[in-house]
């Protein structure tokens, strides 16, 4: 088994040109792995919000608990992250992690890191994003309470794919250009001619009928309505200011999946809304109601939910995970529960692909893929599934 010999670190930019700690951790045989954790503006209540060690403390540590020079598989370096995760952070933990995979990764496949036999690898399906809204909207923002509004393939063909999503794109900026702004959070956002989350919504789907698409893609959206949640109810405080009870909310969601065909529900209730997930989801059958934020990519809580019939999809995010073990584990849970598995990247991000990896070696059928045209970590994280799956 390896040993590690050293660990150190150095700050390196994320995607809001932001600095992040950027972990180097050395074997003993001489490999060199590094490991950056993105980050997520939305988060959910399981996810760290601030945590105060520096990675010197951290590296400190890890050396007085006689890590250095040990002989330690991935699994039990990552038990050990795990023991201090809520000391080092998650995302501290994570870096590490990933650091200690990509050392190992100089000298051994990715197949025998995954324990699976060598395979020509499929790609996914992209989810792409498309607009966004809620307190974050800055690529193609629109006036509205929900984060996201995707376009969910229904071909695995990338390079076919890619192509009609700069169609999409081209037609979007084109008429959003022609919108009234306003601004959201310091952000400037167009908005249309009623303040209702359906707008966008229209606004889309319209957009993708005028260039003859519309057989080819499903519709999604990103609640992320732990954000929305108030000692009132859900509240729409950026449209109508309008605030629901969680049955309320339930029945507004059944609205929009009969009226406009959603296929696919990102996080409609806030974590703690167990029944409502469950009374939503065992009441539908033409949509996908997908848990992120209420999972977390806990292994734990995606084989709760799974049991309750509470999803049908999980969200798979490694660095809300914790670390790679962790993040296999997670996969593991959705895959022998039936859920269907999307993998996801951060919206602060660096270029590391360990996400494209993990996708195309699990077989998940779906990723969800940032603004390509403004998020060039989204574009280099697709090269790799390119790169991953496409004979020469």
């Amino acid at each position: 088994m390896p040993k590690v010999r050293t660990i150190q670190y150095r700050t390196i930019l994320n995607s809001h040109v932001r600095f992040t700690t950027e972990f180097i951790l050395r074997l003993e045989d001489g490999s060199t792995g590094t490991g950056a954790a993105p980050q997520g503006e939305t988060i959910s209540i399981y996810e760290d919000r601030k945590v105060s060690i520096t990675p010197e403390t951290i590296i400190q540590a890890i050396q007085n608990d006689g890590i250095m020079g040990k002989s330690i598989s991935q699994v039990e370096f990552d038990q050990y992250l795990q023991q201090n995760i809520s000391t080092f952070g998650r995302n501290n933990a994570y870096s590490l992690s990933l650091a200690f995979f990509n050392a190992e990764r100089q000298t051994r496949s990715a197949f025998e890191l995954f324990d699976r036999q060598p395979s020509q690898l499929r790609p996914p399906r992209l989810c792409l994003n498309i607009l966004n809204g809620g307190w974050h909207a800055y690529t193609n923002p629109v006036l509205s309470d929900f984060s996201e509004f995707m376009l969910v393939a229904k071909s695995d063909d990338i390079q076919e794919v890619i192509g009609e999503h700069n169609k999409i794109q081209k037609a979007v900026k084109a008429r959003l250009n022609t919108q009234t702004k306003t601004v959201v959070s310091g952000n400037p956002v167009n908005i249309f001619s009623k303040k209702d989350n359906r707008a966008p919504i229209e606004f889309l789907l319209d957009t993708v009928e005028s260039l003859g698409l519309s057989g080819k893609y499903d519709l999604m959206i990103d609640a992320s309505a732990g954000d929305l949640w108030t000692p009132e109810g859900y509240r729409l405080a950026i449209t109508d200011n309008s605030t629901y009870s969680s049955e309320q909310f339930m029945e507004y969601w059944k609205g929009l999946i009969r009226e406009y065909h959603l296929r696919f529900l990102e996080d409609p209730f806030r974590e703690q809304d167990a029944e409502t997930w469950r009374a939503l989801t065992t009441s539908q059958e033409d949509v996908i109601v997908i848990g992120d934020n209420y999972y977390s990519s806990s292994a734990e809580r995606i084989e709760i939910g799974a049991a309750g019939h509470h999803t049908h999809a999980a969200i798979i995010k490694p660095n809300q995970a914790g670390t790679i073990t962790a993040t296999r584990r997670a996969v593991e849970a959705a895959q022998h529960t039936g859920q269907i598995v999307i993998t996801s990247h951060r919206s602060i991000s660096t270029e590391e692909t360990f996400i494209s990896l993990l996708t195309c070696m699990v077989g998940a059928q779906y990723i969800k893929i940032g603004p390509l045209e403004t998020d060039y970590s989204s574009v280099v994280r697709l090269n790799e599934i390119i790169r991953l799956t496409e004979p020469l």
